[in-house]
């Protein structure tokens, strides 16, 4: 399924644009009933770069988050994506 994920406020701290991606579409829902859509470990490096880029910064890369201790799981909030395929 393709996306385009956009997040909001603190997330996108540098107002870069959106990006594309293509995720499976399944969805991760945490104890806060906020749903997350899971991405790859390379995604999640791609959205970091993608909304920053710069190491040494102490905002939030885009948001995307590791969903296990292992580093193997992450994903990005369902809210700030956009269906278009």
């Amino acid at each position: 399924m393709k996306i385009r994920y956009a997040p909001i406020g603190i997330n996108n701290f540098h107002n870069s644009n959106p990006i594309n991606l293509i995720v499976s579409g399944k969805i991760w829902t945490d104890y806060n009933d906020r749903k997350f859509y899971l991405i790859s470990p390379n995604q999640a490096k791609r959205i970091e770069k993608h909304f920053c880029g710069i190491s040494d910064c102490k905002c939030p890369h885009g948001a995307a988050i590791q969903l296990d201790p292992y580093g193997k799981e992450f994903g990005i909030n369902a809210y700030c994506c956009y269906n278009f395929s």
